[in-house]
């Protein structure tokens, strides 16, 4: 069967018939109340005369619905009781509330009338001297309004109320409607359409003619924001692509509902009237940019998830979040915090880490070895070190003449760790690890030129006999760390913080690593026993710095890379404006420096 889908227009015409109309003035009792109870509840208002026999007044604020300040302006006050009247007027703020100031009687009887609209109701107020008080009121003004179509049967609602339906002659007659703004529609078969009209007394006849020569489906087009959103019509699920949803749907009223993750939905209703359809949603965000601050170091943490070392900035929908800083050997610090889209930027500083210590007690075999912990000289054994931060630690334990001894060692909170070594005493050192034959030593900023290896001293053993020496050249161009888009999503296992070479041994066991890793290539190219440094030891470089570049030509500034892996996408780098340490992904240039032992 064939529907029928109508193309509705608004016709607002002259109609002679006389409007049915009551009409009064309305003084709601009921809602009488006083401002101010007494001086000690606060509230402030402005004096309060006398009458002309220098009795105390009173102050009466009404307030009036469906009326102007011109219509209020006109209202008197009819009193029956020897009342007298000191002051009368309209508000300064409000056009719709009239303040009457009388004498204060226990029984105030007056009413209000007005020259159009005639009389109120009466009322009696029990008032006191010196005292405020409101009242509601309302002008009830109600007419019989006539619909005119040109169709029989046609429902007819007024602010979502039935009224009835057109009659043989297209006519319904609504009776008892409010003058003011009313949204009136008429629906006919599965056609409906919805019109704001204003009714008063020169507008109570309205006209709309229903055109049915179409039948045809309408195109709905939504353009949506963001272009993710899904849009449900009727219960039937529409994907947006490109930020735009299309439906073919009969003419009538429908329901729509759009939605997208991270997003507060949008909803409502749209008609169908005869012609396309098109509307913009732009659904509002329920996220808000969060930045986070910790202590220099400190991995942040959100909902227990790892994002960042101490400053994060993402966006974060509305929830109940923990932040927390956590750093080894410190006790983790959070805060717990209600995300809202109310406030779309937002900032918080994560209280301070506390340390947690704990001891160790270093002994050696023989005695006055050097000790170092996480490549930093602490003393010589025997010693009793107290306020170690807890968590993993790298000790060396050495002495000249003795083969180095290495331990990594777990410092727990308010506990005693106890390293002990015997240290294996060597005849000779290897060629590799003898400067020269005739046994020079070195200090840190020395020139260093064995013939094979030139460079300039950054480490060196307290007998100064060995050490390590860093590159007189660095790379030209800035390098990746990894060029290869798998090497780049793997953890390959250097992760040593304070030897290069075990770092550089762990990428040429990789098949193919010369074309995979530019940074480690461009160290091998300088020859043998060149190799990427670790973080440590790119630290040293860094307090050393000065020293070396009064000997190097091409001085050390920049990020340079480390050897060191940070996870599977990242590595550390070292700045040398600074002594910085970030980690970066594997495929970013930067510069490179290789070191080699002596």
């Amino acid at each position: 069967m064939k529907r029928l889908v109508a193309v509705l227009s608004l016709l607002v015409v002259a109609f002679t018939a006389a409007a049915q109309m009551e009409t009064s003035i309305i003084i709601d009792t009921q809602s009488f109340r006083a401002v101010q109870a007494d001086a000690l509840t606060g509230v402030n208002i402005d004096p309060i005369g006398r009458d002309l026999s220098r009795n105390a007044c009173a102050r009466v604020k009404i307030r009036f619905a469906n009326m102007n300040r011109a219509q209020v302006e006109a209202l008197e006050v009819k009193f029956r009781s020897n009342t007298d009247l000191t002051k009368q007027r309209v508000a300064e703020y409000y056009d719709n509330v009239l303040v009457l100031e009388m004498t204060a009687k226990p029984n105030t009887r007056f009413y209000l009338f007005h020259p159009e609209f005639g009389e109120s109701n009466e009322v009696t107020l029990g008032l006191e001297g010196d005292r405020e008080y409101e009242l509601d009121a309302r002008l009830n003004q109600a007419f019989s309004i006539v619909v005119d179509s040109n169709v029989a049967g046609a429902d007819v609602y007024l602010d979502s109320i039935f009224k009835g339906r057109t009659d043989d002659n297209f006519r319904c007659t609504l009776a008892d409607v409010m003058i003011g703004v009313h949204t009136l529609k008429v629906v006919y078969g599965n056609i409906s359409h919805e019109q704001s009209i204003e009714v008063n007394k020169s507008s109570i006849s309205f006209r709309q003619n229903v055109n049915i020569a179409s039948s045809k489906p309408q195109y709905v087009v939504f353009v949506v924001e963001p272009s993710n959103s899904v849009v449900t019509i009727d219960n039937q699920l529409y994907v947006a692509e490109d930020g735009v949803v299309v439906a073919l749907l009969e003419n009538g009223t429908h329901s729509f509902k759009a939605e997208a993750q991270g997003y507060h939905p949008q909803s409502g209703t749209f008609t169908v009237s005869g012609e396309k359809v098109e509307r913009t949603i732009t659904l509002k965000g329920d996220f808000a940019t969060v930045t986070l601050t910790a202590d220099s170091g400190a991995d942040i943490y959100v909902n227990d998830k790892r994002v960042g070392t101490t400053s994060w900035s993402g966006k974060l929908n509305s929830g109940l979040y923990i932040f927390e800083a956590r750093k080894s050997g410190y006790r983790t610090q959070s805060l717990t915090q209600q995300i809202t889209s109310a406030q779309p930027t937002q900032s918080y500083r994560l209280p301070a880490l506390m340390p947690i210590y704990g001891s160790a007690d270093i002994t050696s075999t023989p005695a006055m070895a050097d000790i170092t912990i996480d490549g930093k000289p602490v003393g010589r054994t025997p010693l009793l070190l107290d306020n170690l931060l807890t968590g993993e630690h790298t000790v060396v334990i050495s002495k000249v003449g003795y083969a180095s001894k290495t331990q990594k060692i777990v410092v727990a909170d308010g506990k005693t760790t106890t390293v002990s070594a015997t240290l294996t005493k060597v005849a000779t050192q290897t060629p590799s690890a003898t400067p020269s034959s005739s046994g020079k030593t070195y200090k840190v900023g020395d020139y260093y030129n064995d013939g094979k290896k030139k460079g300039v001293v950054f480490e060196v053993s307290a007998d100064g006999r060995h050490g390590k020496i860093v590159s007189m050249k660095q790379s030209r161009d800035c390098l990746q760390w990894s060029s290869d888009a798998n090497e780049r999503k793997r953890l390959i296992g250097a992760d040593s913080e304070t030897d290069g070479a075990y770092n550089m041994a762990k990428v040429k066991a990789i098949a193919g690593w010369q074309s995979k890793y530019p940074a480690f290539k461009w160290c091998a190219d300088l020859g043998e026993g060149w190799y990427l440094p670790a973080k440590e030891e790119l630290l040293t470089i860094y307090k050393n710095k000065d020293k070396l570049n009064a000997k190097l030509a091409n001085k050390i500034a920049s990020y340079y890379w480390s050897s060191t892996e940070y996870n599977e996408f990242c590595a550390w780098l070292v700045g040398m404006y600074n002594g910085d340490t970030l980690y970066y992904t594997k495929h970013d240039n930067d510069y490179v420096r290789a070191v080699s032992a002596f």
